[in-house]
């Protein structure tokens, strides 16, 4: 998804065709029966980062940094997850703030159980 983000969409389409061409016909890896997607807006992953970079004392990488580039992979993500017909899971609530890591597994298990 992170590097289709970088593609117009026309581009990123045929990035994906070759992509999964090359994954799943050429190298034979088995292909997915579901593919979740975990969706957080960058406003919420930036104060996550920042505190994360406070607490530790590490600074963020070049992409990290580049907030126009963090909003182009999400929406460019977003899309992909709708071309391929991807379940998507969003993990901040309409309050603003991260949902917890208990209802997020709640969601995906409510969603990986209709394959048992």
């Amino acid at each position: 998804v992170q590097q289709a983000s970088k593609l117009t969409p026309g581009e990123r389409q045929e990035f994906l065709a070759w992509l999964f061409d090359f994954e799943y016909r050429r190298l034979g890896l088995p292909q997915p029966d579901l593919v979740i997607y975990l969706d957080m807006p960058v406003e919420i992953t930036e104060r996550m980062m920042r505190g994360r970079e406070a607490k530790t004392g590490t600074h963020a990488d070049i992409h990290e940094r580049d907030e126009a580039y963090l909003n182009s992979c999400r929406a460019g993500a977003r899309e992909i997850v709708r071309e391929c017909g991807w379940a998507e899971i969003r993990c901040a609530g309409a309050d603003g703030r991260p949902r917890t890591a208990e209802d997020i597994h709640g969601e995906v298990l409510r969603i990986v159980q209709g394959l048992l």
